[in-house]
Parts: C-alpha cells; sequence; structure tokens
C-alpha cells in the first residue's frame, strides 16, 4: 500500500475544506464591511471614471431622471454569470422606461479583450467600466465590495441608494426598479 498518495490525498482534502470555510468567513466579513458603506437612503459614492468605450461616466450626476445600477461584477464569477440573463432582462424591459446600468468589472489584469467579448456576447450594451485591478478595482475599493455580484440600485436625481446587494438581484431587482421608477413616475 502507497501511504504517500494516501497522506497526499488527505492533505489536499484538508487544504480544500480550510480554504472553503476561509472563503465563507471573508464573504460574511466582507458584507458587513460592505454594508457599512453603503445604506439604502445613503447618498451613492460619486465617482468619475472612463468606460471601456473611452466616455467619461460621472456618477451619478450623469443619471438623472434615470434610475441607475452599479453593478460590479466579473466574467470569472459563477454567480455573476448566473445574474447575468435577469440583469439584461431587467434593462431590456426598463431602459426606454428610465432604468440604466453601468458595470464595474473586477476582471484580473490583461483581461479588456476577453471582457469585450464576453460583453458583446451577452448583450451588454451599458457602459461597462475595467481598470484591470482585480479586487482592487478603485471604485470597487470605495465601494467596500468584496463579495460578487455586488449591485447597487441608484436614483439619479439624488443620489441615493434604493436597494443593494441581495436586495437588487433576481426577482427582486426587477421590483425595485418598478417601485423606483413608479415613484419617480409620481413626482
Amino acid at each position: 500500500m502507497n501511504t504517500s498518495k494516501t497522506g497526499n490525498h488527505s492533505f489536499f482534502l484538508l487544504a480544500s475544506v480550510a480554504a472553503l470555510l476561509t472563503c465563507f468567513a471573508v464573504i460574511a466579513r466582507d458584507r458587513s464591511a460592505a454594508s457599512s458603506v453603503i445604506a439604502v437612503g445613503q447618498k451613492a459614492i460619486p465617482f468619475h471614471a472612463k468606460s471601456v468605450d473611452g466616455k467619461t461616466i460621472n456618477f451619478p450626476d450623469d443619471y438623472k431622471g434615470r434610475i441607475v445600477l452599479l453593478d460590479f461584477w466579473a466574467t470569472w464569477c459563477p454567480p455573476c454569470r448566473a445574474e447575468l440573463p435577469n440583469v439584461v432582462d431587467v434593462y431590456n424591459q426598463y431602459h426606454d422606461k428610465g432604468f440604466d446600468v453601468v458595470s464595474v468589472s473586477l476582471d484580473q489584469p490583461r483581461q479588456g479583450p476577453a471582457l469585450m467579448q464576453f460583453v458583446k456576447d451577452n448583450k451588454m450594451s451599458w457602459p461597462q467600466i475595467y481598470d484591470g485591478r482585480y479586487w482592487e478595482a478603485a471604485i470597487a475599493v470605495q465601494y467596500g465590495v468584496h463579495s460578487i455580484p455586488f449591485p447597487v440600485l441608484v436614483d439619479g436625481d439624488t443620489g441615493a441608494v434604493i436597494a443593494f446587494d441581495t436586495d437588487a438581484r433576481g426577482d427582486d431587482l426587477a421590483k425595485a426598479v418598478k417601485r423606483a421608477l413608479a415613484a419617480k413616475a409620481k413626482k
């Protein structure tokens, strides 16, 4: 019997379990860190950035009269990819009614061409911000983002956060956008 193979298998299994537990601990800690930076009713953190097509984005000032989703994501992120069809559907359904999306990619350095192909293939027709700094992306750091997807729904007129994180994903995204647009129409 070869005990070194058994020992190696056990080592890798223990290392995998330790990495998984560390990942869950980081996600739990980081959700509360992002929540301390972002809260419903609080003003979104303004920024100026260049989109991948070279246009300057002044957030949230460029979105007066609109509801805008600031969407932190990456092409390598399975939950982001799973959420993407929902974001595309909500964008297509509500864009003409006053809804926009600005995506901030946390893709790794030198992934710009792959990101652009992914955006094209997935019909993401809204602005993409990508600085190639991965988890240290400037806007993600400002917003305290440590897990993705991390959506932040903002009223472009007031700059106020309407919903964020799990309250702006899945079916809740369409509901939050619909409520926000209806409230804006009443003003």
